[in-house]
């Protein structure tokens, strides 16, 4: 309990210093927080291939943030550390499955895919191509982790599918920020989205490890 209660206090003292500052703590706590997250599954890490997976599309992750906070833009190189992590996502929870496919699920999420991905087209200019790829590969996350829960109505699968949602909820947002342009609240609802999402994630693990 404490653990998860350190990730929460991590993840809202990045939130307050994209705010008000200081720079050191909004530099900090980001990281910090998805390693915390890491201390969590690692401890699940020898009982569970699942928790391997979830590790290691957190590392990228954490690679990511690092990426993405540098004063210099490093948008692609932490786009593709993002992108990583969600293909080890999409691995982790395709391994969890055994049943049939749905239909509708990959239809309503590819039509939602396309929308977002026509609505920055204008704005894309040379990054029109790894965006849409990346835009695709977050779909495929989230139809992984629905067939996962579709299949076995698992509290664990309930809680990666919820996690998945929130992270392409984050990145949606996020897109619109660097193509679209800033507002005010943008920072919180990117990050406050995308820490909820890892956690979920994370608590899949533990879930489905009786911890």
């Amino acid at each position: 309990m404490w653990s998860w209660f350190a990730v929460c206090c991590s993840g809202l003292l990045h939130i307050s210093a994209a705010y008000r500052g200081p720079r050191w703590q909004f530099y900090l706590f980001k990281p910090l927080t998805i390693a915390m997250l890491m201390a969590i599954v690692g401890t699940h890490i020898s009982a569970s291939h699942y928790a391997q997976w979830v590790f290691v599309a957190l590392l990228f992750s954490v690679v990511g943030d690092v990426f993405l906070m540098l004063p210099k833009d490093r948008f692609v190189q932490g786009l593709t550390s993002f992108l990583l992590a969600h293909l080890v996502y999409i691995f982790a929870f395709w391994a969890q499955f055994d049943g049939h496919m749905v239909w509708w699920l990959p239809a309503m999420l590819s039509g939602l895919g396309i929308i977002v991905f026509l609505l920055l087209l204008p704005n894309l200019g040379q990054l029109a191509l790894p965006v849409a790829v990346y835009i695709a590969v977050i779909t495929q996350m989230v139809w992984a982790a629905g067939e996962y829960w579709l299949n076995t109505h698992s509290p664990a699968a309930a809680l990666a599918l919820a996690g998945a949602i929130c992270f392409m909820v984050s990145d949606t947002v996020l897109a619109f920020v660097r193509f679209k342009g800033e507002f005010r609240p943008a920072q919180a609802m990117v990050m406050s989205s995308y820490f909820f999402a890892q956690a979920l994630i994370s608590a899949s693990v533990v879930i489905a490890q009786g911890g």
